[in-house]
């Protein structure tokens, strides 16, 4: 288990109206080692216990309950609260649609939200939610955790190189085997262990710092790609590029330089964008998009489905592939409005020739679905979390992609 048992400890509430779904959620937490576990009939239930508590580290919520339904005690813990909860997750057996409307309403307040589960609550669902999510709990904070960082510390750890590229496995769904991977920058930090971009990445965004750590980076990806491409050629790596350095004019020969000096083809590279930040400024960016084309980078537009982006303005691209957002991905079996979006980008790629990647694809069921809409790639949790090179090398030859 990866982070499963770094919640061990950890305080959590439960808000339950109805005795025998609380007492089912209480004894599920406390045999994963929760501790203390607290327990309220009610939002106002609940608001009061937690104003007389320093800090509860999860706080997993029915909505329909008496008194203050669970959509306004999270807003309320998002106004007045959010400092002393770490996590919110929701349980409740409303319309799936209800659920994932809620889920944008949390997204929107900002709180930590961990998980929508389905009632009767499951243990094998909650063990593998926290296994696959991080709590970070060294850089918890009233602000968050991503505050906790200044800019002089990610300075001083891009100079000591110690923001490094995990590897995920991207797998072809046809046949299984693998296609490339996205390399992923984490912090291998001296006191804290491995930290994930939120507590970092807003640092590297633009500016001579981005532009330092792009090429850097670039350079750790090349390097292990070698490694990899070793074992099995034909492998793509995928590099995330702020929008922002598409416009350093310097962007393109500085690229071709370091990928041609590890004796890599551009080939193997795909830079991926993001497509709100992209579709916001498209016409200064196309130039600079041409160009790496032109190279033979491969080019994704990532997070599909969270911007604007028309079919006329995709058309108009010169990408290679378009992920889309776990959003619309994991668990989209069990909802209609998520599989109708995932079916239209599924079926727009196949109109547009462009190569169709998953992200989020954490179980059997999320993987089944996307075989049967045609999808080309999967990425998420159901092959792998991020990896160190080391360790993705010894993933491929132990999950038999070799």
């Amino acid at each position: 288990m990866l982070y499963l048992e770094q919640w061990r400890g950890k305080s959590v509430m439960v808000v339950e109206d109805s005795a025998s779904h609380r007492l089912l959620a209480v004894g599920i937490l406390q045999a994963l080692g929760f501790a203390p576990v607290y327990e309220a009939e009610n939002g106002v239930d609940a608001l009061d216990k937690l104003s007389k508590l320093r800090r509860v580290d999860l706080v997993v919520t029915d909505l329909n309950m008496p008194m203050m339904d669970g959509v306004k005690l999270l807003e309320n813990i998002a106004a007045r609260l959010r400092g002393k909860v770490r996590f919110v997750a929701v349980m409740s057996g409303v319309p799936r649609d209800v659920l994932d409307t809620v889920q944008g309403v949390v997204d929107a307040s900002e709180l930590d939200l961990l998980a929508v589960f389905p009632k009767p609550l499951k243990q094998e669902e909650v063990e593998r939610v926290l296994d696959g999510n991080n709590p970070e709990w060294q850089l918890e904070g009233p602000a968050g955790a991503a505050r906790s960082i200044s800019l002089g510390e990610v300075e001083e750890g891009v100079r000591l190189r110690q923001l490094v590229p995990y590897f995920q496995p991207k797998v072809s769904i046809k046949d299984n085997k693998l296609f490339g991977m996205e390399a992923l920058a984490r912090w291998e930090h001296p006191q804290w262990g491995v930290l994930s971009p939120a507590v970092f990445v807003h640092h590297l965004e633009e500016g001579e710092l981005a532009l330092r750590f792009f090429y850097q980076f670039l350079r750790d990806v090349c390097a292990s790609m070698k490694r990899f491409l070793a074992e099995m050629p034909g492998l793509h790596a995928s590099v995330n590029l702020p929008v922002p350095l598409l416009n350093d004019p310097n962007l393109v020969d500085e690229m071709t330089t370091i990928i041609q000096s590890s004796g890599l083809p551009n080939d193997s590279i795909v830079l991926e964008v993001t497509e709100t930040t992209l579709m916001s400024n498209l016409a200064a960016s196309l130039g600079t998009l041409a160009r790496l084309r032109l190279n033979g980078f491969g080019l994704a537009m990532d997070d599909y489905g969270t911007g604007y982006s028309s079919m006329k303005q995709l058309s108009r691209s010169p990408f290679t592939e378009l992920k889309i957002d776990r959003e619309f991905v994991h668990d989209a079996a069990s909802s209609p409005k998520k599989l109708a979006i995932l079916t239209s980008a599924v079926a727009m790629c196949q109109k547009l020739q462009l190569l169709s990647v998953a992200e989020g694809v954490e179980t059997e069921a999320d993987w089944q679905q996307l075989a049967a809409l045609g999808c080309d790639v999967a990425q998420g949790y159901y092959h792998s979390r991020p990896l160190s090179a080391e360790m993705f090398l010894q993933w491929m030859r132990e999950s038999g992609h070799l």
